[in-house]
C-alpha cells in the first residue's frame, strides 16, 4: 500500500511540511552520501523560514493546549490508564512551554555569522560555489565527526518544535477515521468535517495515484494512471483516513 496524504487547510498544510523538513534533516545530518550536505542546509533554511513566522507556532501551541484538554477528559473514564495519560498531559505541557520560548531560541540563527552567509546565497543558482563562499568549502573539507557535530547542534535549536510537531501528528492519525471507499470510473468526492487532513491507501498492484484537490469541507479525488498518466476510467478501491 502506497500512503498519500493531503492537508485540507493551511495549518495543516504547514504541519505537513514542517514534518517533511524534519525528515529531511535527519535523513541528511550524518552526511554519509555526496549529496546529504546540500539536502541538509536546503531543509535547514527552509525550517528556519516556516518556523518565525508566528502565526504557525501560535497555531501548534493551541491544538496542543486543546489536545491536553482532551486529555483530561480522558482522566473522566475508569478503563483508562490514567498514568499513561498524565505523563501525556504532562508531555504536552512542557512542549507547550518549549514552543513558546523557541523565538529566543530562533535568534541563535541571526547572531551566526557562518549560516547567515551561507543561507544568503544558498538558494541562488549556483551560489555555493567556492568562490562565492571560500569558508563553507574549508567547513566542508574538514573533519567529519565535526561537522556532525554542528549539524546535530543546529538541529538542537528546532528540538522541541519537532517533538511537538511529531507527538500531535501521531495522536491525529491515530485518532483518524478509516474508512473504504471505492472511485468510480476513477473519481470520488466527498464532505468532511473537523477534519485537518486526510490519507489516501492505494494498493501499488491497481498502478494509479490519487490527485487530490479540496478545502476544509469537501475534497475530490481523481485517480491517474502511473502508465499513461491519464485519469483511469476504472474503479479504484482504496482506503481513506480523515484525520
Amino acid at each position: 500500500m502506497i500512503a498519500f496524504e493531503y492537508p485540507l487547510n493551511e495549518k495543516s498544510r504547514s504541519y505537513l511540511r514542517f514534518e517533511f523538513l524534519f525528515s529531511q534533516l535527519k535523513m541528511s545530518i550524518s552526511f554519509e552520501h555526496g549529496n546529504d550536505t546540500t539536502v541538509f542546509f536546503k531543509a535547514l533554511f527552509e525550517l528556519l523560514e516556516l518556523a518565525e513566522r508566528s502565526d504557525i507556532r501560535h497555531d501548534l501551541v493551541k491544538d496542543l493546549r486543546l489536545l491536553s484538554e482532551q486529555m483530561h477528559g480522558w482522566l473522566n473514564y475508569e478503563q483508562v490508564d490514567r498514568q499513561a495519560v498524565t505523563d501525556l498531559i504532562e508531555q504536552i505541557e512542557a512542549l507547550v512551554q518549549a514552543v513558546l520560548a523557541l523565538p529566543k531560541q530562533l535568534r541563535y540563527f541571526k547572531s551566526n555569522r557562518f549560516l547567515t552567509s551561507l543561507k544568503q546565497r544558498f538558494f541562488i543558482p549556483s551560489g555555493t560555489c567556492n568562490f562565492d563562499l571560500p569558508q563553507f568549502h574549508f567547513w566542508l573539507a574538514g573533519d567529519l565527526e565535526k561537522r556532525q557535530k554542528d549539524a546535530q547542534s543546529w538541529f538542537s535549536h528546532f528540538a522541541c518544535l519537532e517533538k511537538a510537531l511529531i507527538l500531535f501528528l501521531k495522536i491525529k492519525r491515530s485518532q483518524g477515521v478509516v474508512t473504504t471507499q471505492l472511485a468510480k470510473n476513477g473519481f470520488y468526492q466527498a464532505e468532511v468535517e473537523n477534519c485537518g487532513f486526510i490519507i489516501v491507501e492505494v494498493d501499488q498492484k491497481q498502478a494509479v495515484y490519487p490527485v487530490i484537490s479540496g478545502h476544509k469541507h469537501r475534497y475530490s479525488i481523481r485517480f491517474m494512471s502511473a502508465a499513461s498518466e491519464t485519469n483511469t476510467q476504472e474503479s479504484v478501491s482504496f482506503k481513506q483516513i480523515c484525520c
